[in-house]
């Protein structure tokens, strides 16, 4: 129940402009701070920790509105000195691995400081348990005005080189104030981590947790564009709301798949997973809790190589050769050319992780909740993508992300670049990690301009595909809703605004209206020479007149137009009269179809000005069954992405 003065954090973005260069962030209640992390490439606030305290009356929303000021916020910063005299002590023990523990001065050493401010002060902390190599405590410890702590601890046993990784079972305790909040037998994989909380709380607090829910304003948070724009409306008493967790245990499966990378639909696939985008179409109260809980559920897979020379994700610059081994979990894993891999694992293995059907893990968590610890799970994903490929064909230090080669698929790269671009996003402004980011996605923009814009390649749109659906048919069929997988990720890249070289900004730019056309250029009209629209979710494509077409110089051959792809596609299954009308198609109108999972990809075009967008767009919501599949959406809402 919450209390008068209740301490509460959230993370915000804001819409750029909305905060201008030069000015700071204001609110409707007088015990607010902002911590900016991220600005726009104008200057304005992109991202902010939101902390303060509120007078809350128990199951009463009350409203918090943000603005921009000319006055610059005053108050002196709760310090170190102000933690330690609360009393406040932590251990966490792993039965005979060992026990960390603080007290006192062990306060004085944090490693690192994540706010710093009048109302809410936020430190991390990292303590090796015992004498074990691998197994390590973290704790994020939060300090109020008034007193109040709050503290998330987790464990983590996930570092990049440190040789034997293995399992460490054992029953995992945290205490805080000399009361035992937390005790499990946790068996923890190599490289798995998770916080030590359970059953409905999110945290432990020093005293009385406030039990404070928080909810963004929907709407605006989709028109920072950080997010997509959805088409949903979710009821709160639906089944995929109602079956969100309600509870968490230490490595529990929550919402994600149970089998990575099963063919067929699974709702953790998207530019967002099924449960975050929930949070933005429905009005359950639930949700805030349930997409912290699949966030923390996302340390069971082994995709957590820490750097122990820095403690933190590793600089892909570091690591020109370095490839994963294989025994985390991690399917599809590369070679090296210098024979250099992560350090063989034993005591079993996490479960099953691939990158071609890959949930994006953290990014939302870390944009609605401010913490540091969803804000590096998005960055451990990225750096799992770029491990698990060969050093070559990622181009060593630079983390390109093929469609063809080095252990990916089409899908796989889309998903990859995704993360990325999703890491690189939110990773603070002079972080240095933010700057490897960046230089990742200028190397894959300068890879994808390269080959498809800079030099002729083929006209419509089509990155190389990882195979042929066909064979001995003189043939290249590539799958349709992977192309369109590939074109929103870019789509969401260019969205993000990310802080790219005006060199890069220019590449990407140039390269989405490319690949747009993949997904434009099928809605075209009746004539000989187009693809009509009513057919344009095809699960194949018709992509090459051969076998053997040269990609990579750019040469083909190609097809001479789009209507010349359509009588290829569709040569031997005619799907009806070449005339106008309604949407047609395998699975229409499920939302889940493929006419569902080419949304994303065709309102990005939309939305980014692509030629002939907005003419293909009013083709496919002027059908007369249009309506159909748009009100499908409120039931499966992740492919219902609509313009911004």
């Amino acid at each position: 129940m919450a209390s008068p003065a209740a301490p509460f954090v959230v993370g915000f973005a804001f819409r750029q402009g909305d905060i201008p260069s030069g000015s700071y962030i204001t609110a409707s209640i007088p015990e607010v701070q902002a911590t900016v992390k991220n600005r726009w490439p104008d200057g304005s606030v992109k991202f902010a920790v939101i902390a303060g305290r509120a007078a809350l009356a128990s199951s009463t929303p009350s409203a918090v509105a943000l603005n921009a000021t000319g006055v610059a916020p005053g108050g002196a910063a709760l310090t170190l000195a102000d933690l330690k005299a609360t009393g406040v002590t932590a251990a966490v023990s792993a039965g005979g691995f060992g026990t960390a523990n603080w007290s006192g001065t062990d306060w004085d050493t944090p490693a690192q400081t994540w706010v710093s401010g009048p109302f809410m002060s936020s430190w991390i902390y990292r303590r090796q348990i015992g004498s074990d190599a691998h197994l390590v405590a973290w704790l994020e410890v939060r300090l109020f005005l008034g007193g109040a702590v709050e503290v998330l601890p987790w464990v983590e046993n996930g570092y990049l080189r440190v040789a034997g990784p293995t399992a460490k079972s054992a029953t995992y305790t945290f205490t805080l104030g000399g009361t035992q909040r937390f005790s499990a037998p946790i068996n923890l994989l190599n490289h798995q981590r998770t916080p030590l909380v359970a059953g409905t709380a999110l945290s432990h607090w020093l005293g009385t947790d406030p039990a404070v829910t928080l909810r963004h304003d929907a709407a605006y948070l989709q028109s920072t564009r950080l997010v997509p724009r959805y088409w949903a409306s979710v009821s709160p008493s639906a089944g995929a709301v109602t079956s969100l967790p309600s509870t968490y245990v230490p490595l529990q499966l929550g919402s994600l798949p149970s089998a990575m990378g099963a063919a067929g639909y699974d709702p953790s696939i998207g530019l967002l997973p099924e449960w975050e985008v929930l949070y933005l179409t429905s009005t359950a109260s639930t949700v805030w809790a349930a997409v912290q809980r699949n966030a923390y559920s996302a340390g069971r897979f082994g995709i957590h190589f820490r750097d122990e020379s820095t403690h933190r994700p590793l600089r892909f610059s570091a690591y020109p050769n370095l490839v994963l081994d294989g025994s985390s979990g991690v399917t599809g894993t590369g070679s090296s050319s210098t024979n250099s891999y992560t350090p063989a694992a034993g005591g079993g293995s996490p479960p099953t992780y691939t990158n071609t059907h890959c949930p994006s893990l953290g990014y939302f968590a870390y944009l609605v909740t401010g913490r540091p610890y969803h804000l590096e799970t998005a960055q451990f994903q990225a750096t799992a993508h770029f491990l698990k490929n060969n050093d070559t064909s990622r181009g060593y230090t630079a983390g390109v992300l093929r469609t063809n080669v080095g252990a990916n698929t089409t899908r796989g790269a889309a998903w990859s670049l995704r993360t990325l671009a999703q890491a690189a996003a939110i990773t603070p402004d002079g972080d240095a990690l933010q700057a490897e980011l960046i230089a990742s996605v200028e190397a894959n923009l300068n890879y994808y301009h390269g080959r498809y814009v800079a030099q002729p390649n083929n006209p419509f749109g089509f990155v190389t595909p990882y195979t042929d659906y066909t064979s001995g048919d003189n043939i290249t069929f590539g799958a349709t809703w992977q192309q369109d997988f590939f074109t929103a990720a870019i789509g969401m890249m260019k969205a993000l605004r990310l802080p790219l070289s005006s060199s890069g900004t220019a590449k990407l730019d140039a390269f989405f209206a490319w690949k747009a056309r993949s997904v434009v250029g099928r809605f075209g009209g009746t004539g000989s020479t187009e693809f009509l629209y009513r057919d344009a979710a095809s699960y194949t494509i018709a992509e090459a007149p051969s076998d053997n077409a040269d990609w990579t110089g750019g040469s083909g051959p190609w097809y001479a137009s789009w209507g010349a792809i359509y009588d290829a596609t569709y040569a031997s299954a005619s799907p009806g009269s070449r005339v106008d009308g309604a949407l047609r198609g395998a699975y229409f109108p499920e939302a889940t179809s493929y006419w569902g999972n080419l949304q994303p990809a065709l309102a990005y075009a939309v939305e980014h000005g692509v030629p002939g967008a907005q003419e293909a767009y009013n083709r496919m919501t002027g059908a007369s069954n249009w309506s159909q599949l748009q009100v499908n959406f409120n039931s499966a809402p992740v492919w219902g992405v609509r313009p911004g």
